[in-house]
C-alpha cells in the first residue's frame, strides 16, 4: 500500500473576517474602523488549517449575508487574484468552484 503522504491534498479558498479567529483581534478592528467598515481577506484553507492570506480590503459593516462585490469592496478582486497566484504558484490545481468568485477547490499531489 501506498503511504499516507500520496493522498492528493485538498485547499479550499475561503472568505473571512479579519480577526475573526481572535475574539480581541475582531474587537480592536472594529474599534479602529470608525467608518463602519469590516475588513476581510481570502484564505487557502488545508486541513482546517490557513496555510495562504491575501491581503485585506474593506467592506462596509452593514453588509450582512450578501456576498461582497467588487464594487463596494475594493481590491477583493486584487486580492483574491494574489491569492490564487500563490496557490498556483506551488504546484496547486484547480479542481472545482462554487457560487462564489472564491469559492475554489485546488488539489495537490
Amino acid at each position: 500500500m501506498g503511504s499516507m503522504s500520496a493522498e492528493p491534498k485538498t485547499l479550499q479558498v475561503e472568505l473571512e473576517e479579519v480577526g475573526a479567529r481572535h475574539w480581541w483581534a475582531s474587537l480592536l478592528a472594529t474599534l479602529a474602523s470608525q467608518s463602519g467598515n469590516t475588513y476581510m481577506r481570502f484564505v487557502g484553507v488545508v486541513n482546517g488549517r490557513p496555510r495562504y492570506l491575501s491581503s485585506t480590503f474593506p467592506v462596509p459593516r452593514m453588509w450582512g449575508t450578501v456576498p461582497p462585490q467588487e464594487a463596494w469592496a475594493p481590491g477583493m478582486t486584487a486580492s483574491l487574484a494574489e491569492l490564487r497566484r500563490a496557490i498556483e504558484n506551488d504546484g496547486w490545481q484547480q479542481i472545482g468552484r462554487g457560487q462564489q468568485p472564491w469559492s475554489l477547490t485546488y488539489q495537490r499531489h
